[in-house]
């Protein structure tokens, strides 16, 4: 649904909207000649990304403008060269080639077929398709899946290891099931770069880990539109307990509502997350609850597979931890 300002109501199909959505918004703004503002609804994140456009008139004939825009966006794809990119994962295509899953910071998320990939004395490096590191990648083509071109290592970061690798997939699984394809997002592309960056080299205990992750979820939701706003809620008492209807997207103060949407998070905390920081433990936690509830509830249609990793992992080390103090008493 394409809807105005005004308040008018223009309906496309379905297919039209997935083809519309694989053009980023400067590209559909000079094509069309209307300022698009972009929102995504509490709905689904699998394509069409789109849901709802305001525009601002219907000067033109807007209906005309949209059919120009499906039109160039069937034609045959151009060749894009050197962008930052990482790979989220990939799979083995026929005996011989890959099937990448990339972040790029200008095209967003892609599947890009590496050709060959797989063969004995393949051109490309088995190590250049390693996750966690930053590439410079070219492809080409068009529709669900482009042709990789090119692929070079341009520098990164040490290798992720224990719990940090973890959490590096965990932000790997956050952005292939909250993402749409080619949909851009330059801002998050960049919070999961430093997020990498934090993990490798400065995060090392758990609590660092943590602030890690909670600023990624937090940029990953401000990106989608769904972020808590924590301007909105009035904090008298530090000390003081206020709810947040996750549902309603609402903030009350504690025992004003009772519904079971809602997270109940210390008055601290929200300054501390108005603040950006996410030091103190209590944060830390109350966020973590927060922000996973707000993800189950508009971005994550099942619960992510390296949660359970993680819990599991959890549980053998203290199995193991009994295990030695019993054997040492």
């Amino acid at each position: 649904m394409l809807k105005t300002e005004n308040g008018t109501k223009i309906e496309v199909s379905g297919e039209s909207l997935t083809k519309i959505s694989s053009i980023n918004k400067e590209s559909l703004e000079k094509q069309t000649d209307y300022p698009f503002t972009w929102r995504f609804l509490p709905f689904s994140f699998m394509p069409p990304p789109i849901n709802d456009l305001p525009i601002s008139s219907l000067d033109a004939p807007l209906s005309a403008a949209l059919n120009k825009v499906v039109s160039n966006s069937t034609r045959a794809g151009t060749k894009v060269l050197h962008q930052p990119a990482y790979i989220l994962h990939s799979y083995p295509h026929s005996e011989t080639s890959l099937v990448l899953d990339v972040f790029t910071r200008h095209h967003g998320r892609l599947w890009v077929l590496a050709k060959g990939a797989l063969r004995p004395y393949t051109r490309w490096r088995a190590s250049i398709f390693q996750t966690f590191q930053t590439l410079s990648i070219g492809f080409s083509g068009k529709g669900s899946v482009r042709t990789l071109l090119d692929a070079e290592w341009v520098g990164g970061i040490p290798m992720l290891e224990g719990a940090a690798l973890i959490s590096g997939y965990y932000m790997n699984e956050c952005l292939q099931r909250a993402l749409a394809q080619a949909d851009v997002h330059a801002g998050l592309f960049d919070a999961y770069q430093r997020g990498l960056a934090q993990l490798s080299l400065q995060a090392h205990s758990p609590s660092e880990q943590a602030q890690v992750l909670r600023q990624f979820e937090l940029a990953l939701l401000r990106e989608l539109g769904f972020a808590p706003d924590f301007d909105s809620v009035d904090v008298a008492e530090p000390m003081a307990l206020y709810d947040f209807d996750v549902a309603a997207h609402r903030w009350t103060r504690s025992g004003e509502q009772n519904v079971h949407s809602q997270i109940q998070v210390a008055g601290q905390t929200i300054l501390d997350l108005r603040a950006g920081d996410f030091q103190a433990s209590r944060t830390q936690n109350e966020a973590k609850q927060l922000f996973q509830a707000m993800l189950a509830q508009y971005v994550l249609d099942r619960p992510l597979l390296t949660r359970q990793v993680a819990r599991e992992l959890r549980a053998l080390a203290d199995v193991s931890v009994k295990t030695q103090r019993g054997g040492e008493a």
